[in-house]
């Protein structure tokens, strides 16, 4: 009885959390998702590995297939990596790992909005 009380009340404390994440990419651009904020923690995470940029120089050499934060956006919706950020992404490729990090649902909004901002960059220099 006990076990079945607790895998609903996780059941519905996750449910709750990514409600949180999905509200705050509904209102990027406004009060939530700080673009400053996101790239302050992409400078802290994801650019010891990924560029900005395809083409841009790779910050760690030792890294050759982590692609660019912009081209995801370009790829898929940037709202499909919500529950991977919030869950912490683990990817392997060859014998690099990708380290796992803990996100708020405030970080995720913040993070993927600069990625946003990143992917219109992007967008708009293919554009030219």
């Amino acid at each position: 009885m006990q076990k079945t009380s607790l895998v609903i009340l996780l059941t519905g404390v996750v449910a709750l959390g990514m409600w949180g994440i999905s509200d705050y990419m509904a209102h990027k651009g406004e009060a939530y998702g700080n673009v400053e904020r996101g790239q302050s923690i992409a400078e802290q995470t994801c650019l010891r590995c990924h560029t900005k940029f395809e083409g841009d120089p790779l910050p760690d050499p030792n890294v050759t297939n982590a692609p660019a934060l912009a081209s995801f956006g370009q790829r898929w919706p940037l709202e499909n990596l919500e529950e991977a950020l919030a869950e912490g992404i683990t990817v392997s490729h060859e014998s690099v790992t990708m380290p796992e990090f803990s996100f708020t649902p405030e970080t995720i909004a913040d993070l993927l909005s600069y990625m946003d901002k990143l992917t219109q960059k992007a967008n708009e220099a293919a554009k030219q």
